[in-house]
């Protein structure tokens, strides 16, 4: 989709020093760094990588909670807007500016992907789960925070050229589910988190979760 790359960078470039306030202040960031503990587990030691950062919400509560925080996303201004925020909160992030079909990561680097109302905007998601599945170590895990029960059709963000291109543009919980399972993922779970309000878009969040399976070596 190399064609719209520049539109849709200009798109989250434009919303990026408003984003934080708009939308991530609103959130309950106790519930949500308990949560993130929880599901990553207590080794603080693992390599936490927030795909499609933003302004950085996921990964500075992992840094918060003692992580090996990496957050990435291709729009420069919301890197430039992750970073301020982790400086002013004296937090140890690396953040990168870089493309997710393109990760800049050994293989088996990663300890844990997480990611918050990203699997909508991946235009190739069985390729780009494909390449997240690359960097993870065998055993680690991916956590989808995605709506649930949309109480309405979520908003465009992009022209409809861009908007019909995406495969999992309305998608819910089980759609996400199955796609991870399509693309390799083992111990796939569905987790509602009622705890978390969804605003006025949708009622509550959804955890989708999946794992790198450990292959089991062959004499």
């Amino acid at each position: 989709m190399a064609t719209f790359d520049e539109e849709i960078k200009t798109v989250w470039n434009q919303h990026a020093k408003h984003y934080d306030k708009k939308h991530n202040q609103r959130e309950d960031r106790d519930i949500w760094k308990q949560i993130l503990v929880e599901h990553i587990g207590k080794d603080k030691n693992q390599r936490v990588l927030d795909m499609g950062t933003g302004t950085g919400f996921l990964a500075h509560l992992a840094a918060e909670a003692g992580y090996r925080s990496v957050g990435i996303d291709f729009a420069e201004k919301m890197v430039a807007q992750a970073k301020e925020i982790a400086n002013e909160t004296n937090l140890d992030i690396d953040f990168i500016q870089g493309d997710w079909n393109e990760l800049p990561f050994e293989n088996d680097s990663i300890d844990v992907i997480v990611n918050r109302l990203i699997m909508w905007t991946v235009f190739t998601p069985e390729e780009t789960l494909r390449e997240w599945w690359r960097v993870l170590k065998p055993g680690g895990r991916i956590l989808c925070f995605c709506p649930e029960d949309t109480k309405e059709r979520m908003p465009s963000h992009y022209t409809e050229a861009i908007e019909k291109l995406l495969p999992l543009r309305n998608a819910n919980s089980v759609q996400f589910a199955q796609m991870l399972k399509t693309t390799g993922y083992q111990q796939i779970s569905i987790t509602e988190l009622p705890e978390l309000c969804g605003d006025k878009l949708f009622r509550h969040w959804a955890l989708i979760k999946g794992e790198k399976e450990i292959m089991s070596s062959t004499n």
